[in-house]
């Protein structure tokens, strides 16, 4: 009897935590630099030593680990199967269960993520996947596609207009600078929403080779 007893206690205990979290739109680490009806860009820093409060991920979202650092992480709740892959851009639907956990940094350095949340219903049907030498598949999911896109040193690419909106995200370090649409991209995290309709020019005007992430939203 006490077994159950205590079963039920941490079982309500649990409920209540799960219910009291922020939303990580909220979370104060997490900003939220760009939002509108497709999409919400929450760019997160974390400094050496800090640690962010519990906060709830249950929008479908695409995560982005632009930081070689050390972190903890704390889980209340976790999804029944995880897509973590060791490209660090990855896509989870939260579609049965939410994440609810706290983050660290044991490091010495800032860490640095982008959580890029889907809050759209998807309902457009998508040409077939983006065809160029220097982009590569990373997912094709119900919401979203994530593409690789590659540029040899003093280069461009274009990718022809999209029936629905797409997403760049800067993968290469500083002093890296090359630029999308016409605005630069200095360092990894830069960032650019691109309206249904609209043509893509990457273009890399330095020797070196830089990379970017691109998500067509459906």
């Amino acid at each position: 009897m006490r077994i159950l007893f205590l079963f039920f206690a941490m079982a309500f205990l649990v409920s209540l935590s799960v219910s009291a979290q922020v939303q990580v739109s909220k979370e104060p680490r997490h900003h939220n630099v760009f939002e509108n009806e497709w999409i919400r860009i929450l760019d997160v820093h974390l400094q050496p030593g800090d640690t962010s409060l519990y906060h709830k991920h249950s929008t479908p979202s695409i995560f982005l680990i632009l930081s070689n650092t050390k972190t903890g992480s704390q889980t209340i709740v976790e999804p029944r199967s995880r897509n973590f892959n060791k490209e660090a851009i990855w896509f989870e639907g939260f579609y049965d269960t939410p994440r609810v956990h706290r983050v660290w940094n044991e490091d010495k350095t800032p860490f640095h993520t982008i959580d890029i949340e889907l809050p759209h219903k998807p309902t457009a049907k998508l040409p077939p996947p983006i065809t160029n030498a220097a982009v590569s598949p990373l997912f094709d999911e119900k919401p979203v596609r994530g593409y690789r896109v590659k540029l040899g040193g003093s280069s461009t690419v274009n990718i022809p207009a999209r029936p629905t909106p797409m997403v760049v995200v800067g993968l290469s370090e500083y002093p890296s600078i090359s630029r999308v649409n016409g605005k630069t991209f200095e360092e990894k995290g830069s960032w650019l929403y691109v309206p249904a309709g609209k043509t893509i020019e990457f273009e890399n005007s330095k020797p070196g080779e830089v990379e970017f992430a691109l998500f067509e939203l459906r």
